[in-house]
């Protein structure tokens, strides 16, 4: 990978994919993930502010064998992102039957966001 976005993140568990972008002009996929947890070592700009919740995109790059057999609420909700041992990243959104797959030769962290969410749903 080009960065190790697990040292620049700990990903919490509960993470909400909100964002699914697919680029074929830039051959790459963004992601977008929303949690309540905020990262182990949040920047030091956020300090003082409240902030309980946080958004981080992460843009996979060089992406081959796309796949998409649906997308939806149910298959947001399944994410499995691995890194492969030549340093390539795997994504599958979904199931086998539905959802979408690729593989990417590196992904980076993009941008992210703290903030102060609602605490009523």
């Amino acid at each position: 990978m080009s960065a190790d976005w697990l040292q620049l993140l700990t990903l919490p568990e509960s993470c909400d994919l909100f964002y699914l972008h697919i680029d074929e002009r830039e051959n790459s996929a963004t992601l977008g993930f929303d949690t309540r947890s905020l990262p182990s070592n949040p920047p030091a700009e956020w300090e003082g502010k409240g902030f309980n919740a946080f958004e981080y995109y992460l843009v996979f790059v060089d992406v081959a064998g796309l796949r998409v057999t649906g997308w939806g609420p149910a298959e947001a909700r399944e994410v499995d992102l691995t890194a492969q041992e030549d340093g390539s990243v795997k994504v599958v959104l979904g199931t086998e039957t539905s959802g979408v797959r690729f593989q990417a030769s590196a992904v980076r962290l993009t941008k992210t966001r703290g903030y102060r969410a609602s605490d009523t749903p």
